[in-house]
């Protein structure tokens, strides 16, 4: 009897220390509680108060911020060709203004960034520039070469240079009519197509348009040509709309737009078709001063 009391109490004391808490904590998954971000609207406000209104020649940029709280804002456009931008860094003004100059309508890509260029907001606005009032160029000093004239005391002087005399100069080998130039149809055998004539401004200018007028006798002119520009006198690139229609029955000045905005001092007229006499009485540039 006392062995099995024994035994049953060896077994209970086995229980009870099995049944013993382990001293080890246990390990709790914490699960954070986001933080919520209150995204600071400033660049927003500053995007959408940016305005842009036409200036003399260029486009003006103004915009406010009231919470004078940094942004940076970025302007991205073309212009002549090449691509441009303007930046205004770290602006903590209430209210900023820029002009950029522009010469035809353009389309600006605006980016309103916070500091840290993190957040960006965008706008496109595109606008067209008060432009001047177009101006004929003054000739005084302009030179002008041909492919050919007739220009000597034995026979007429119709020389180049009388593209870019006064349009209503009298003609000295033919005094009923205003000066012009003629190709030498004395030539033998005589020049064939294409004939050119070349005006050097002296200055470059960024034209807008020129005029030609043609010599009173319709059956001595030509009816197709293209107009070109250099500023270097070597190298040409085409500054008009192609191949270009000239009429020689019309007495007035024809006008042909200027396609380029780029500055240029030479402008070649090549003639392509026309009458075996090409003559051309008179050439204007404008330009926008």
């Amino acid at each position: 009897m006392k062995r099995k009391c024994l035994y049953l109490f060896m077994v209970f004391a086995v229980a009870a220390i099995s049944c013993k808490k382990s001293s080890v904590a246990p390990v709790i998954e914490v699960i954070p509680v986001p933080v919520e971000v209150t995204e600071d609207p400033t660049y927003i406000n500053v995007a959408n108060s940016i305005s842009v209104s036409p200036a003399m020649d260029g486009a003006k940029f103004e915009w406010s911020n009231s919470s004078k709280k940094a942004v940076d804002i970025l302007v991205k456009y073309n212009q002549d060709g090449l691509r441009k931008e303007h930046a205004v860094k770290n602006n903590q003004e209430a209210s900023g203004t820029f002009t950029l100059p522009i010469s035809e309508m353009t389309n600006f890509t605006i980016l309103v960034n916070n500091t840290a260029g993190k957040l960006a907001e965008t706008r496109l606005i595109g606008i067209v520039p008060i432009l001047k009032p177009e101006v004929k160029l003054t000739k005084i000093g302009w030179t002008a070469s041909a492919s050919s004239e007739v220009n000597d005391a034995d026979n007429e002087f119709n020389g180049a240079e009388n593209i870019v005399d006064d349009v209503n100069r009298i003609s000295l080998s033919s005094p009923g009519v205003p000066s012009f130039w003629q190709s030498d149809y004395n030539a033998e055998p005589m020049y064939i197509y294409p004939h050119w004539l070349i005006v050097d401004m002296k200055t470059a200018s960024r034209l807008t348009k020129v005029g030609l007028n043609a010599h009173v006798d319709p059956n001595q002119g030509f009816t197709n040509f293209i107009l070109e520009g250099s500023v270097d006198g070597v190298k040409y690139t085409e500054i008009g709309a192609g191949s270009l229609a000239f009429n020689p029955a019309i007495k007035t000045e024809q006008i042909y737009p200027v396609v380029t905005t780029e500055a240029i001092r030479y402008v070649k007229i090549t003639l392509r078709v026309g009458s075996p006499y090409p003559c051309l009485a008179n050439f204007e540039a404008y330009s926008r001063k």
